[in-house]
Parts: C-alpha cells; sequence; structure tokens
C-alpha cells in the first residue's frame, strides 16, 4: 500500500493521539508490531511521514488494532494492537545488516486470527475456531478454520497457506495464498464465507502487507522499504532490507 499525501496529513494529524513516548515495565512480552530503521538511514523528517503513514495503515485495520497504542523512538516505532493485556518489554528488531526490519508477533496475529472470527458471518448453531499453524522450515503459516454442527453436521476444514517469500524484481513479498477445502456434503459453504471474509488472506499476507511498503513526503520524494529477506519463527515472522530514497 502506497499512502498518498493526503494519507500522510490524516496521519500527522492522528500522531498526537496515536504516538507515546514513555516506556511501560518491562515484561517477556514484545510490542506487537515492531518497526526499525538503521539510525542513518532516514533522516528525522522522513521518519516523521513514515510514522504518520503507520498510524494511517493501523487505523485502516481495526480488526488487528482495536485499540491501538504506538511508542515512537528516534528510529523505532513499538505498536501494541489493544487485544492483547500484558505490559510490553519494548525492545529493538533490527536484523543485522540490514537497514531496516519489521516483526510481527505470533500472540498478536493468533488474536487477531480470533477477533476476525468472531466478527465472521456464522451460521446458528455452529461452532467454529480458528488456528494458526506455524512452518519455520518453510517460511510457511497456515490459517485454518474449523467448524461443525449439531452431531457433526455439517462439519469440515477450510485453510489458507501462506509461503512467504521475498521478491528480488519487485522489493517486496509474496504469500502464496493457497486455500485448502475438506467438507461434509454440502458444507462447502462456510468455507466460502471464510476465505470472503479475509480479503487480506491469511496471517502470513496479513503480516507482510501491514505496513506501507512505501511512503511519499511532502516535497514529493518517496521512502521505498525494499524487502530482501523473510523469516518465520516460532515467535514471530520479520521482514528485513534496505531503505531507497526518490527525491521529489
Amino acid at each position: 500500500m502506497i499512502p498518498h499525501a493526503a494519507a500522510v496529513a490524516t496521519g500527522l494529524a492522528l500522531i498526537g493521539a496515536l504516538l507515546a513516548s514513555s516506556h511501560v515495565s518491562a515484561t517477556e512480552h514484545p510490542a506487537d508490531v515492531c518497526l526499525e530503521v538503521a539510525p542513518d538511514a532516514l533522516p528525522t523528517e522522513d521518519w516523521d511521514a513514515v510514522a504518520a503513514a503507520v498510524s494511517v495503515a493501523i487505523s485502516e485495520r481495526p480488526a488487528l488494532f482495536p485499540f491501538p497504542h504506538i511508542d515512537r523512538q528516534p528510529t523505532r516505532l513499538d505498536i501494541d494492537s489493544g487485544h492483547l493485556r500484558e505490559e510490553r518489554s519494548y525492545s529493538g528488531c533490527l536484523e543485522p545488516g540490514a537497514e531496516w526490519t519489521a516483526r510481527f508477533g505470533r500472540d498478536f496475529l493468533e488474536a487477531g486470527a480470533d477477533y476476525l472470527l468472531a466478527q465472521a458471518p456464522t451460521t446458528p448453531g455452529i461452532d467454529s475456531d480458528v488456528t494458526i499453524e506455524w512452518y519455520p522450515d518453510e517460511a510457511r503459516m497456515r490459517t485454518t478454520l474449523v467448524f461443525a454442527g449439531p452431531l457433526d453436521i455439517p462439519n469440515g476444514t477450510c485453510w489458507i497457506d501462506d509461503a512467504l517469500a521475498a521478491n528480488d524484481e519487485t522489493g517486496t513479498v509474496a504469500a502464496s495464498g493457497e486455500q485448502g477445502v475438506r467438507t461434509s456434503p454440502f458444507a462447502e459453504g462456510a468455507c466460502s464465507r471464510f476465505f470472503d471474509h479475509l480479503p487480506d488472506g491469511g496471517a502470513g499476507e496479513q503480516a507482510v502487507t501491514l505496513l506501507p511498503a512505501s511512503v511519499t513526503l511532502a516535497d514529493g520524494g518517496v521512502v521505498r522499504f525494499v524487502a530482501q529477506d523473510v523469516n518465520v519463527t516460532e515467535g514471530s515472522v520479520t521482514v528485513s532490507g534496505r531503505v531507497e530514497q526518490s527525491p521529489g
């Protein structure tokens, strides 16, 4: 997503409400989302525009960020969604050798999936559950819906596989988004509603497309976050790369 100048201006208006400078007490729980750039990667005024664009991006995803809070540092944004009530321990996420890194926490993505399911249209009497399976060795995540009615009729499983990979030509991260269905007769409609309710894809795709890939500055210049590496671990998804700047 590339914010327009109006979006950046809106972000600047929102920044006072969403950005905070105070730290919270240290615990084992990191921020839900972290975006960090190398100290010499961006001038301060360009970082202001990036922070504003991030504010706009998360305000447009209320299912993932029902009560957003951003802790802003000179070269880092730590973002809490409001889903998880534990106090946070804000710490750096910049990968060695990278000019920028974005990290998305597992607990945050799973809480967002639960919230999306709670908001989804459902059939009375049908019990549903959504889970996210993590496959670090394959850089893959599977978002799965399991549902069943009375006496297990109807029933079924639907899933979206997101194998994540950085595209060297576009500088973005692609998610395979492969869908699968295994249901009892006449239950395919439940899976169709599940897929329709996830227009931004499964958990993996929602993570890597969450933050703006580029930001338009007030002078017409553009800051672009080029993705060179994506990594799935047991606890998070991280995307790293280089920063490119085009003059206005």
